[in-house]
């Protein structure tokens, strides 16, 4: 009797030794893989947008050798076309207005004077020079008097379309785009750079 005792009390302290050491590293050493698996699932679920083309808004009076030369010095990854002064889409006005007047001229646009919204990035800061830009209300009267004011002259962006393909295989990631775009809007005659056929 004394023996059965002594050999179920081992049994019992082997058993728990087992599920001391052998559990716990069966749970860790398993969890890492469920972790890995699901990182691999998240990255398949969200996948990074791609951008098919840019449309790049040029100083009025840049020339198509310029915008190939612009290109050229930036570091775009893959083969491309430029339609300059494309017809896809319509340049838009702006008016170079020193550093020191900008304030002063924006707030004129802001007195309430019947002046069409304006939609203009606020600060696209070039050398000594802020641009305003605006797709609306160049014609309308108000407004071209406050420009008069200031002594403004207003132009029209030239605008290119640069094409990475008609097939999704072609087209880059919105995080190459990002860096493109930053890169060529640090250029004096590049204005404003969006990204075209966002898809996934």
């Amino acid at each position: 009797m004394m023996k059965k005792s002594i050999y179920k009390i081992l049994f019992l302290i082997v058993i728990i030794i087992f599920l001391i050491i052998v559990v716990p590293l069966v749970l860790f050493t398993s969890s890492p893989n469920v972790d890995s698996k699901m990182s691999i699932d998240n990255e398949t679920l969200v996948k990074e947008q791609q951008i098919a083309g840019l449309f790049i808004e040029f100083e009025n009076g840049t020339t198509e050798q310029e915008v190939k030369t612009i290109l050229e010095n930036s570091n775009i990854p893959v083969n491309y076309s430029i339609d300059y002064n494309t017809d896809l889409s319509s340049g838009r006005n702006y008016a170079k207005v020193e550093k020191d007047k900008k304030t002063a001229v924006v707030d004129e646009f802001n007195k309430g004077e019947k002046i069409p919204e304006l939609g203009f990035p606020p600060d696209i800061k070039k050398g000594d020079y802020y641009i305003i830009v605006s797709e609306q209300g160049f014609e309308n009267e108000n407004f071209l008097n406050v420009m008069k004011r200031n002594n403004l002259q207003v132009k029209m962006t030239t605008i290119c379309y640069v094409s990475f393909g008609n097939e999704p295989k072609n087209w880059i990631p919105e995080s190459d785009a990002i860096m493109i775009r930053n890169e060529l809007e640090a250029n004096e005659k590049v204005f404003i750079v969006n990204f075209d056929g966002v898809a996934y």
